[in-house]
């Protein structure tokens, strides 16, 4: 029987997001009052879970001082990682390298790019390109790699002098201190789990493109708790969220027409 004050329509709903994506309760009330399918909270989710034997442990975050800008454009995250294989025929392996940029108070992906080497210089002509789209910002934070830093005092890499050339402040994250630029890291991680844990690709442009729809559905289609479940491009330029059931959700939008179904017959 479903649940009080709910209709029966909604517990299928739940689980079948629960199975494709697993997302956690909070994320799937989030989403589906957002998408008008239903207002449900997450107490009852997480009940629900636990009586179809889809609930999921989990141990608390280790958590570091949180910190967020106040306005776009404030602050930039950048990081390379890598490498990565891309298997092109058998035996056969490409090794490449991902660069993303992300703005601090919106959790906004303005760059994101995948290349065969982890030389800087097309890094830099790639942040100049960011800038022209995205708007100038106040100061650019980096972790302390080398093609970001150089050990010795007052001596700058390319990437530093490119920097203080357009008066944009070069923040260096702490040592043994990785939640300092943590907004890129979480993007990395899901980023990990929603697309290169789950496909499979066969050359540099396949991959390409799935990182730019990525990007795309990260920013204008992906709600973010960390900024009141809105999406980054609500934050970062106005663009409203305006998707109805599971429209452009990669993992759920098959079930569009299933979905629609449901709720007419509620």
């Amino acid at each position: 029987m479903p649940a009080a004050g709910y209709p029966g329509w909604t517990e299928q709903v739940v689980i079948a997001v629960r199975l494709l994506t697993y997302w956690n309760s909070k994320r799937i009330s989030a989403e589906l009052r957002r998408r008008q399918i239903a207002d449900v909270g997450e107490t009852w989710i997480e009940a629900l879970f636990d009586r179809f034997g889809t609930a999921r442990p989990s141990l608390p975050r280790e958590a570091g001082p949180r910190y967020e800008r106040s306005q776009p454009n404030e602050l930039w995250h950048i990081d390379i990682k890598g490498p990565f294989f891309i298997q092109l025929l058998e035996h056969r392996y490409l090794k490449t390298w991902l660069v993303g940029l992300v703005d601090d108070h919106s959790r906004y992906v303005l760059g994101l790019r995948i290349q065969t080497s982890s030389q800087l210089a097309p890094i830099l002509i790639w942040l100049r390109d960011c800038i022209e789209l995205c708007g100038q910002p106040l100061a650019v934070m980096s972790d302390n790699g080398s093609p970001f830093v150089v050990w010795m005092p007052g001596v700058l890499t390319a990437f530093g002098k490119t920097l203080q050339e357009m008066a944009i402040r070069h923040i260096r994250t702490q040592i043994n201190s990785p939640w300092t630029n943590g907004k890129i890291e979480r993007f990395w991680k899901l980023l990990q789990a929603e697309v290169l844990d789950r496909q499979v690709f066969r050359s540099l442009e396949e991959a390409e493109e799935a990182l730019s729809r990525f990007a795309a559905y990260y920013n204008y289609h992906r709600l973010s708790g960390a900024i009141g479940w809105l999406t980054p491009g609500e934050r970062f330029d106005g663009t409203p969220f305006t998707d109805r059931g599971f429209e452009n959700i990669p993992a759920l939008e098959h079930l569009q027409d299933w979905l629609a179904q449901l709720m007419r017959a509620a």
